[in-house]
This record gives structure tokens, C-alpha cells and sequence, in this order.
């Protein structure tokens, strides 16, 4: 039986879950456990475990933010026994299913290494046209990323955009507000 469980109705999941997410990331790219656990809790996070016979195989994160209209994918891992066996297609499915079905977004975004950005294409994701370039955790540094989107119904504007990696990057990566990778990012749009 295959199942996909919200986390924050079944927080018996967490930690199995969330040593998946430390396994398969680096520091670098990873957000503070309590700080995802806090976002799942107020409902800013909806997280999702895969659950295969009573085993936790993998999960997904998407960062809800109904002010700027806008939705980020920002985690999918399947445990490393598990992969190569087109779960992380089944996993990204139910993402931009539950997004349609559920959330009350415009957009849906996802930041994808080149790597994992070919499998979000075949998905449906476009990639924008833009250097982008996200800030490490816990670092000054940034990481050359595609900026990636889901839409069928309104283009994304500069604008709008601009708004959006604002957010991304001092509510997603605590940077401060007068962080230079914000202006930085914000020039290359």
C-alpha cells in the first residue's frame, strides 16, 4: 500500500522523515530542522512523507505564501535505498497535484540543480530566464541554481517576480533584508 501523509496530521513521521531530508541534502542547502518543524505546524509548510509498507521512503515541502500568490516546491528526497526507481517522479506528481487541487496560488516554483532541473522539465516545469542564484544557509555564499515554474493560467511578471525571490530569500534563507544577494538578485531580472 502507497500512501502520501501530511506530516503535520501525522507528526509521529517526523523523524524518520526528517533524517531522510538530512541524508539526502547538504548543509549547505539545509534549513534548520526546527524551523521547518515550526513552518509545518502553523500550516506555512505543507509536508508530505511517501510511506511504503510502513516505511517512510520519502517526502516533499512546499512553502506556502498566499500574500505574493505564489507556492515553492522546496524539498523533495527519496532514502537512498530507494532511489532510481522513478519515485522522486511519483513524489513531484502529487506535488503539482496537491498544489492544483489544494492550494489557492498562482504559481508553483521549485529551485533545481541542472541535474534534478531535467527531470522538473519532463514534469512540466519551464525553467526562467534568469542567472539565478541561491544563498546558502548559514554561509555569505550563493549557488547557481535554475529558477523554475508551473503555470497555465498568468504569466509571471518581473515585478511579481522580483516580490517572490525577495520573499524567498528572507523568509526561505533568513537573510536580512539589506543582504547584497538580495539587490544582487534582484539586478540580474
Amino acid at each position: 500500500m502507497h500512501n502520501f501523509l501530511d506530516v503535520s496530521k501525522n507528526l509521529e513521521l517526523w523523524d524518520e522523515t526528517i533524517k531522510i531530508y538530512e541524508d539526502s541534502f547538504p548543509e549547505w542547502e539545509r534549513e534548520d530542522t526546527q524551523n521547518i518543524l515550526k513552518n509545518i505546524q502553523t500550516g506555512v509548510y505543507k509536508m508530505f512523507s511517501y510511506v511504503e509498507k510502513k516505511e517512510v521512503i520519502g517526502f516533499y515541502i512546499l512553502d506556502i505564501n498566499s500574500s505574493l500568490n505564489y507556492t515553492l516546491f522546496s524539498f523533495l528526497a527519496i532514502k537512498e535505498s530507494k532511489r532510481g526507481l522513478g519515485l522522486g517522479s511519483k513524489l513531484c506528481l502529487n506535488a503539482i497535484n496537491y498544489f492544483h487541487l489544494e492550494i489557492k496560488s498562482e504559481w508553483l516554483l521549485i529551485e533545481a540543480e541542472e541535474r534534478q532541473a531535467k527531470l522538473y522539465e519532463k514534469l512540466g516545469f519551464s525553467k526562467l530566464a534568469l542567472d539565478y542564484r541561491v544563498p546558502e544557509f548559514n554561509s555569505s555564499k550563493s549557488v547557481k541554481m535554475n529558477l523554475m515554474l508551473i503555470n497555465e493560467s498568468k504569466e509571471l511578471d518581473s515585478d511579481s517576480l522580483k516580490k517572490i525571490i525577495e520573499d524567498i530569500f528572507h523568509r526561505g534563507y533568513s537573510l536580512e533584508k539589506n543582504d547584497t544577494r538580495i539587490a544582487e538578485q534582484l539586478a540580474r531580472i
